[in-house]
């Protein structure tokens, strides 16, 4: 049976798995990332691809993902940094890298600026942002079109938290028609205590899943997005369902807007795994995740 290098990432709560690209086609990469997924076996919110030396991260479906480009910097920073021995002593000074990656869905790169040693790190992702239309379909209903993802904000005001969120998720995005998306959130927003807190449901339509996510940082970058285009403030902490926070800044870059999102990511594991899914497949022998 073929086997496959991982790691297992945790940005914000958003658990990750990035495995080696390794010459796998879409397909693939979509039916690993399910059976990896699953509970029985790694487990995890989603799954990425990556090629360390092209610096390249390409989602299980396609999509763009914020807190997976927030993990693959970590790894990069481990692994380009000097600082992968601090895994080993547990201790290290701490480090500073910063690169520009690509990411499936977004149209440009994506800079990385890490801070940490060994499994702990604080990554901040930085976005040229093209043109993200924002509509408002109903009261408190705001649909934000992120390249490579769609995002439908609740108003906690306006609508109230379900019991079931995965079936009112489904609900939503039939009813405004967003089940043909690449990946689609609907996020559940408020303030409470004077801070904002959010609750993320993700659609990935080619590798099939939904999870109510520990955090979103494309979610927490709609969010912020929408409050800004209200003339909201252009910084804004928002609380995860973890229990992590996602800083979201947004600002003038020339006529252009510029987006950073800044929270913590940490390693959860690495090793091998084996996979049914992979018996047709070439067997990888390098680490590549």
């Amino acid at each position: 049976m073929a086997a496959l290098t991982f790691c297992k990432w945790s940005p914000c709560g958003n658990t990750t798995l990035l495995f080696p690209a390794c010459g796998l086609d879409a397909a693939r990469q979509a039916r690993l990332a399910a059976a990896a997924l699953d509970a029985a076996c790694l487990g995890g919110e989603q799954a990425g691809f990556v090629d360390l030396r092209a610096r390249s991260l390409r989602m299980a479906g396609g999509e763009f993902c914020v807190n997976a480009a927030r993990a693959f910097g970590a790894q990069l920073a481990l692994e380009e940094s000097g600082a992968r021995q601090s895994l080993v002593d547990g201790a290290g000074e701490s480090r500073e890298f910063r690169c520009d990656i690509s990411v499936s869905g977004w149209p440009s790169p994506v800079g990385i600026h890490a801070r940490g040693f060994g499994s702990r790190w604080q990554v901040a992702a930085r976005l040229s942002l093209p043109p993200c239309p924002i509509s408002r379909p109903a009261p408190g209903v705001t649909l934000v079109r992120l390249p490579g993802i769609v995002h439908l904000l609740m108003d906690g005001t306006t609508h109230l938290l379900p019991e079931n969120c995965l079936a009112a998720a489904a609900m939503l995005r039939r009813d405004h028609d967003l089940d043909k998306e690449a990946a689609c959130g609907v996020i559940w927003w408020r303030r409470r205590q004077q801070q904002l807190e959010m609750l993320p449901v993700v659609h990935v339509r080619d590798a099939g899943t939904d999870f109510l996510e520990g955090a979103c940082g494309s979610g927490a970058l709609a969010l912020a997005l929408s409050l800004y285009e209200k003339g909201r403030p252009r910084r804004l902490s928002l609380l995860q369902p973890s229990g992590g926070l996602l800083d979201v800044e947004i600002g003038l870059d020339g006529d252009g807007l510029v987006a950073e999102v800044d929270g913590e990511v940490q390693l959860v594991a690495q090793g091998r795994v084996w996979l049914h899914e992979l018996e047709d497949a070439p067997a990888v022998s390098r680490a590549g995740a």
